[in-house]
């Protein structure tokens, strides 16, 4: 498979990859059924994703069973006890699986991105796959919600990070999305720390997103992924080039792309 198409199938998503349609609808009956293991629920999908794939179509795996059943709930197929459930031991699973990841990358130095979520925000699937996806990716990377939001942690950790994804889909957030970004740029002013957006709200409120300068918003994890790593690979050009004396232009401080 030629790395456009390998790209294109990972960007519309594993569901309409007709090789893994009886596994997809399989694990979304399992995945809220009664008395179900998160352990047991990898074992499935080590059974079904066969073992020469990249670690990234599980995490697309896990993506595209997060979307099935909000359709299911969406066309009356499940209900909201059933939703929570799901994306409860979905959440178990990515915790698994980061474990994995973890474990076999090397980890001398990498970049490292910090996820966010507004305070208040209850839709974190989202992320937490985003988190999965830059493990797969060999990538060090910290999740700040709820009571991460706030003191010394915050800013220690938006301080070290090289990029900072943020998670919103909660349009009343509009407030607590503006408090993440003041607080990225008061411990980054000079530096210019890009900011990554995504999530159902982020696409609604492009505008006010574009107004606080935000410097990318994307609509799936991948898309998300693949704008850090350009924005890695631009800043690790940018110290190259500063090392040997040579002159850049970049504008970082606009936004740049919106990606659909």
């Amino acid at each position: 498979m030629t790395a456009e198409k390998l790209a294109a199938r990972y960007e519309i998503g594993l569901e309409h990859d007709r090789r893994y349609d009886a596994a997809l609808s399989d694990f979304c009956a399992q995945v809220v059924r009664p008395g179900m293991r998160a352990s047991t629920l990898r074992e499935f999908m080590r059974r079904e994703i066969p073992p020469d794939q990249p670690d990234i179509v599980s995490v697309l795996f896990i993506e595209a069973v997060a979307r099935l059943l909000g359709r299911r709930w969406v066309d009356d197929d499940c209900d909201f006890i059933d939703v929570t459930i799901g994306t409860a031991r979905l959440q178990e699973i990515i915790r698994l699986l980061s474990f994995e990841f973890r474990g076999r990358q090397p980890r001398s130095w990498v970049p490292f991105v910090a996820l966010v979520t507004p305070s208040g925000e209850q839709h974190t699937l989202g992320t937490h796959i985003l988190g999965l996806l830059f493990d797969a990716m060999g990538w060090s990377n910290q999740i700040l919600e709820g009571h991460d939001l706030q003191g010394a942690n915050l800013r220690s950790t938006l301080k070290r990070a090289d990029i900072v994804c943020i998670g919103w889909s909660n349009h009343r957030l509009k407030k607590e999305f503006e408090d993440i970004v003041v607080a990225v740029r008061a411990v980054s002013p000079g530096a210019r720390t890009p900011i990554v957006a995504g999530g159902v709200a982020a696409l609604e409120f492009v505008d006010f997103l574009v107004g606080l300068g935000i410097d990318c918003i994307c609509d799936s994890v991948y898309s998300a992924s693949k704008i850090c790593e350009k924005f890695y690979e631009l800043e690790a050009y940018g110290h190259q080039a500063q090392a040997s004396g040579q002159r850049v232009l970049v504008n970082a401080g606009r936004p740049d792309w919106l990606l659909r």
